[in-house]
């Protein structure tokens, strides 16, 4: 799959930092058309840092919707993918086989930066491009409107709700000190609306580092997915 050009201009401004022209930022990751997808699963911040993508905007652009093509484009980075990233490329694989789902990959904050210890850093002295990558994320959010977002491991559920408790309709503060395979056992912890006044019902799992080819530990947190989605 290709981009259309006007989707094309969406996604560059969301990638590139205008101050320097230089990629900065990964958006989003899919294998097709993001605007038909219902889930969302959403980790911290980019775990790759894709510095290939400095050599051809549009075959980048291309690539976050073409799962193949993101494969080869980035072969060298994908190398040394965690295992959560790949538990995530598992639980994509799932739910294209059982739901006919194209699950979009993103991240509360969409920065992409060269170790987490300099993503800290910009973090603690509010970087503008810190604050872009929320941003960003929340333009996202907006653009493809999905039904689901799941929150991936506990750094991603504490950086959400950093930037979103407030939002969030039907959320318990308290639930901030539960460990977040408890917040899996309550399905929907959540909704949030979008600007087009829709809803987005919010839930929590385990990092998908655990999630395995099938998910077998996973069964309350894919029945919740089930619910919503029949």
């Amino acid at each position: 799959m290709t981009v259309s050009m006007g989707f094309y201009k969406i996604i560059k401004q969301w990638v590139i930092d205008h101050e320097t022209g230089n990629i900065a930022f990964q958006p989003f990751q899919t294998d097709g058309n993001p605007y038909k997808s219902k889930v969302f699963l959403v980790g911290a911040s980019p775990e790759l840092n894709l510095d290939s993508a400095e050599k051809n905007l549009k075959l980048y652009a291309d690539s976050l919707v073409d799962g193949k093509l993101f494969q080869e484009t980035f072969a060298q980075e994908l190398q040394g993918a965690s295992r959560e990233y790949k538990g995530c490329l598992n639980f994509i694989s799932w739910m294209k086989e059982h739901y006919n789902e194209n699950v979009v990959l993103t991240n509360v904050n969409c920065l992409s930066t060269e170790s987490a210890q300099m993503f800290k850093q910009m973090k603690k002295h509010e970087h503008p491009l810190y604050k872009r990558g929320l941003q960003i994320f929340e333009e996202v959010l907006n653009e493809f409107a999905p039904e689901i977002v799941i929150l991936q491991g506990s750094s991603a559920y504490k950086a959400f709700i950093e930037q979103f408790g407030d939002r969030l309709d039907g959320f318990e503060g308290q639930s901030t000190n539960e460990t977040v395979q408890q917040l899996e056992q309550k399905g929907v912890l959540a909704k949030i609306p979008l600007k087009n006044g829709k809803i987005i019902n919010i839930i929590v799992s385990r990092s998908m580092s655990y999630f395995g080819k099938e998910g077998n530990s996973f069964g309350e947190f894919k029945s919740t997915i089930n619910r919503i989605l029949q």
